[in-house]
């Protein structure tokens, strides 16, 4: 992507990934035109202005850039004519030229767009993969998130964040978590202080992010509920993603990194159409009818 004029208005906003070609604001009709999402002008769009006489073409361009667009981009490296390259000097508009065509250019600035403009959140914990899934840990301070995400970094897993977490919500139904920079690849253990996992454990020991697909909420035993005891299908609201959680009951003896990767393993199941509780249920329940 090349500048070509407007570089006082590179502060502007840009609050939506999708793209927008202004062919019917060249044609008078401006009413849906976004001043907040980047504009695509191609071949075609420059074609049809070509078609339009010198006052109507001076009037469209005049009345499109006067919106002070977030910014303006040329295709297939085409040259602007001099009537553009005006307005967007007059507006300040940024006009970025791209030796892309306007399909390819669009569908690449989308992703990125989507990414950049994605919201953000944070939120205390601690974030692993294992088995190759997000599983964040929750729980209340000191009950343990760190010293049980260190046991599952000996076991072979691998640590995403630790404290806090950074939630990316990509899509309306996915999170992507990683580690703030400030944060990243370290641990704090009480006892030990901050550890450098990298450097402990080396590459195999961390990763920078992972889509989140399972929280387990550590809990006290005291305040675990008889109720909870078999419910494999308990739901929980993450920024705005739902989510399955497992509630897991810590007491002393327990090893609560092997019963994680069993969360884990059983999430991946689910992930596959499988669900052993439910199987089972439906198959005591069916030799309960048959008299069994």
């Amino acid at each position: 992507m090349k500048l070509l004029v407007g570089e006082a208005g590179l502060q502007r906003y840009i609050d939506h990934p999708r793209l927008q070609k202004p062919s019917l604001a060249f044609a008078g009709f401006i009413e849906n035109l976004s001043d907040y999402r980047l504009q695509v002008i191609g071949k075609t769009e420059l074609h049809f202005l070509e078609t339009r006489t010198p006052e109507q073409q001076h009037i469209d361009v005049n009345a499109v850039f006067d919106l002070r667009l977030a910014g303006v981009v040329i295709t297939r490296g085409l040259t602007p004519p001099p009537l553009i390259l005006e307005a967007a000097k007059r507006t300040d508009t940024p006009l970025i030229q791209t030796d892309l065509d306007s399909s390819s250019f669009m569908t690449h600035m989308t992703v990125f767009l989507s990414h950049a403009l994605a919201p953000v959140a944070y939120q205390h914990g601690v974030y692993m993969d294992v088995y190759g899934i997000g599983v964040i840990l929750l729980g209340e301070s000191g009950i343990g998130k760190s010293e049980i995400g260190l046991e599952l970094i000996t076991r072979g897993h691998r640590l995403i964040a630790d404290d806090m977490v950074q939630l990316v919500r990509q899509t309306p139904s996915v999170l992507v978590g990683q580690s703030p920079e400030s944060l990243r690849y370290h641990m704090e253990i009480r006892g030990l202080g901050i550890l450098d996992i990298r450097n402990i454990f080396g590459a195999a020991g961390i990763t920078d992010t992972k889509r989140v697909r399972l929280i387990v909420n550590l809990i006290r035993w005291s305040e675990f509920k008889e109720e909870q005891r078999f419910n494999s299908e308990d739901m929980m609201e993450l920024h705005g993603v739902v989510l399955p959680v497992v509630n897991l009951p810590i007491r002393p003896g327990r090893s609560m990194a092997v019963l994680i990767e069993l969360a884990a393993r059983s999430q991946l199941l689910r992930l596959r159409g499988i669900n052993s509780t439910l199987n089972f249920t439906q198959a005591l329940q069916q030799r309960i009818q048959d008299g069994n």
